[in-house]
């Protein structure tokens, strides 16, 4: 697989993720309305967001969205308090 090709799979991996795995910004939670994934990106690209995959380490080192964070679901709460001194949106995503 060429490089060029090989940076791509973890997007195409999320974009055909279970419909039941959205995206969403923090504070929204998982009722918000999904935020399509060429807007998450370009948030981030404008250093607007920082996007946060919320999967296993192990999922995580698999594959995921080039400079997204990893904080598994349940260290969400504990890792808050750190991901918004960052001062940018969060925004969440799995698959």
């Amino acid at each position: 697989m060429t490089r060029s090709v090989a940076r791509f799979v973890p997007l195409l991996a999320l974009a055909f993720a279970p419909l039941g795995c959205v995206l969403w910004p923090a504070g929204a939670g998982p009722g918000a309305s999904p935020m399509p994934l060429a807007e998450a990106l370009a948030r981030r690209d404008r250093g607007d967001a920082v996007l946060v995959d919320v999967r296993s380490r192990e999922a995580y080192a698999e594959g995921h969205i080039p400079g997204a964070l990893n904080v598994a679901l349940n260290e969400i709460e504990g890792q808050a308090p750190a991901i918004r001194k960052m001062g940018r949106l969060p925004i969440l995503y799995c698959g």
